[in-house]
């Protein structure tokens, strides 16, 4: 990727933004499951209103998605009129395929830069894969400024294969590259669906430059640690977390949760939603 000396400038000015010490944001994760017809009970036209309901209840000012269809986007879209979104389809880099889209408060923050990149050895071209990876996968950033107070910060969102180790271990080490390349010195937050538990050295290479929201938090986190369920209740099962919020060293984690929020015994998703409310 080229760097223009606009872009350049763009950087050193945010980067030199003061952030005011009472800054606080809440961010979100959420793997929504893709619009499949096959979940029959557990389908996209029987959980979009709780999808949007968990997220216009928790309010988060800024929400990564995964597994969202260009259809499941505009139901959410309409649903909440409070958020923007922005992202491309992981297959031809427009629409087809799954995205990672990115919703924000739109009141609340102002995009001032975004993009995608593929994770794999050729991260400009779109629906490009590499390693053992078995799908595309990609990850979106942006760059946003609060309305309020000025404060700016680098936000991605990600979403890694769930069958390649090769590839999750290489898509952590591209993240950290190009969060190097592209955040410019500015408060980082990531979210995604990273398909490894905390053992898997792609965790370890995600938490070598960033902190686990998680296990930073000034106040016990709230909810079970596992994220991933299946759509519905049951007792005693642990589930595996493979959803997070990764903060950079200097965010400080207010409160970090797993939302179990649930109707007659089933879940909106057959994953949890994560959320930390962080100071930058």
């Amino acid at each position: 990727m080229l760097y223009s000396a606009a872009l350049a400038g763009l950087l050193i000015a945010l980067a030199s933004t003061p952030a005011h010490p009472d800054t606080t944001l809440r961010v979100m994760s959420f793997n929504i499951r893709y619009n499949n017809p096959g979940d029959g009970a557990h389908a996209w036209p029987e959980r979009a209103d709780r999808v949007a309901s968990t997220i216009r209840f928790y309010a988060p000012d800024v929400v990564g998605l995964q597994e969202a269809l260009k259809g499941q986007i505009t139901d959410l879209e309409q649903a909440l009129p409070d958020y923007a979104w922005f992202g491309v389809g992981r297959d031809d880099g427009v629409e087809g395929g799954e995205f990672s889209p990115v919703f924000y408060r739109k009141s609340r923050l102002e995009l001032v830069a975004q993009g995608t990149f593929w994770l794999s050895e050729t991260p400009e071209v779109p629906g490009s894969k590499s390693w053992d990876a078995a799908i595309t996968r990609i990850a979106t950033w942006a760059r946003f400024r609060d309305r309020e107070d000025g404060t700016a910060f680098f936000y991605l969102n990600t979403h890694f294969d769930h069958i390649g180790q090769e590839a999750r271990v290489e898509s952590a080490a591209l993240i950290r590259q190009r969060v190097g390349a592209l955040a410019g010195g500015l408060p980082v937050v990531v979210t995604g669906d990273f398909n490894v538990t905390p053992e898997n050295p792609a965790y370890a290479t995600m938490t070598a430059f960033l902190e686990d929201a998680r296990l930073v938090s000034d106040t016990p986190p709230h909810g079970p640690e596992g994220t991933f369920f299946g759509f519905t209740v049951e007792a005693d099962v642990p589930g595996r977390r493979i959803d997070y919020v990764f903060v950079s060293p200097g965010v400080r984690v207010l409160r970090a949760a797993t939302l179990t929020d649930q109707w007659h015994g089933h879940y909106p998703s057959d994953h949890l939603p994560v959320l930390a409310d962080v100071r930058l």
